[in-house]
């Protein structure tokens, strides 16, 4: 299949373009410096590099028309999220032959905090609000697709984690800030949690499956979790253990807000997530270590690297 990917050099995305490569795909990235060490490393993948920002979706729009499937990572992460999504929706899907695919990526955040059941793909939303446009953009792309004979995919990542990257990356990182681990609440919360490169596996079961037709994939939603719930005190002493820090520190909301604004809530966040629907219509089986023994692994790598 030819493949075009936004957000191809980020943490999750490098992921998708390994995993796409190594199944014989052809795949193009979005970048914005074609030159950057993280466009270079796709570069020495195979990846075919189109340069376009995600803010102009006329700089990318007809090439990603072009593929035989898109999947759409990125996001500007700050305060244009929603409308800079919705654009660069709204410009792929226009482009798209009918019968291609196309995967959209959201987040198990959408659901807020989960009561005791584990939430599933048919329990009710409350994102957190730094997503709270989140599920309107779904909504929209599940539209316009099924209007325009798309097989779209909406894709909910847990928390994702891997060689040291992501959001588990940036707590440990804060440690060499504070001499501690800053864990936000109390700590008896819990995250849903994947493997960088279980969910690229999914993401190319979804596109492949998809741009085949497959009626139990288009136009669904999907979790991708490996682990339902895991401790978040856990995960703080596993990094304070990994990286030596004095202790683990309970960061109160209403302060961490005061730093972090709204992502203050999302790591706040107490969740269980079930990605059984995933496993099956996929026939997905998480292979990469769990999340409190790479946690380990991965922040013993960023000391000896310096990072």
């Amino acid at each position: 299949m030819e493949l075009f990917i936004t957000g191809g050099t980020g943490y999750i995305g490098q992921a998708v373009a390994r995993k796409a490569i190594s199944l014989g795909h052809q795949v193009t990235a979005l970048v914005r410096e074609d030159r950057s060490a993280a466009a270079s490393a796709l570069a020495r993948l195979g990846v075919k590099l189109h340069g376009g920002d995600l803010r102009e979706p006329q700089s990318f729009a007809a090439t990603a028309g072009a593929a035989d499937g898109v999947v759409h990572m990125a996001s500007t992460n700050d305060a244009s999220a929603a409308a800079v999504d919705e654009a660069a929706v709204d410009a792929m899907l226009s482009h798209l032959h009918p019968g291609a695919a196309f995967v959209y990526t959201s987040g198990t955040w959408v659901y807020g905090n989960t009561e005791s059941e584990p939430a599933t793909e048919a329990s009710a939303l409350n994102p957190t609000p730094l997503v709270a446009w989140r599920p309107a953009v779904e909504q929209h792309v599940q539209a316009l697709a099924a209007r325009r004979s798309i097989a779209a995919v909406i894709l909910r990542p847990a928390m994702v984690h891997g060689y040291g990257g992501g959001i588990f990356g940036m707590l440990a990182g804060m440690v060499r800030q504070t001499g501690s681990v800053r864990i936000v609440g109390d700590g008896r919360n819990h995250w849903p949690a994947v493997h960088v490169d279980d969910l690229a596996t999914a993401y190319l079961s979804a596109v492949e499956r998809a741009a085949s037709g497959d009626g139990r994939v288009t136009g669904q939603i999907f979790n991708v979790v490996a682990e339902d719930a895991v401790a978040v005190a856990e995960m703080g002493e596993a990094i304070r253990a990994s990286v030596g820090a004095d202790r683990v520190e309970f960061w109160p909301l209403d302060d961490a807000r005061k730093s972090l604004g709204p992502f203050a809530d999302a790591l706040a966040l107490d969740q269980t997530v079930s990605g059984q629907h995933a496993r099956r219509v996929f026939a997905w089986e998480p292979h990469g270590p769990g999340l409190i023994a790479d946690l380990s692994v991965q922040n013993h790598f960023q000391q000896r690297n310096g990072a």
